[in-house]
């Protein structure tokens, strides 16, 4: 399942960076969670980081499609 998980998460992040943030940021939440008294600032605020870094690369990826629509 591990697997299927990083293959969807790099089908939505291109760049290798965006990917390795983005899976510490998932751990990171994992970790808010399974704290004793659950950390729920922490958990919202990796959840946000996440959201942005999946937001960035969908931008990143809409403007770079057309430039290689049209080298085609």
């Amino acid at each position: 399942m591990l697997k299927r998980y990083i293959v969807f998460l790099s089908v939505i992040c291109v760049d290798k960076y965006l990917l390795v943030i983005l899976i510490l940021l998932v751990v990171g939440m994992g970790f808010a969670i399974m704290k004793s008294p659950p950390s729920l600032e922490l958990f919202y605020g990796q959840l946000a980081g996440a959201l942005i870094v999946i937001a960035y690369s969908t931008i990143k990826n809409r403007r770079t499609q057309p430039r290689a629509k049209k080298r085609r």
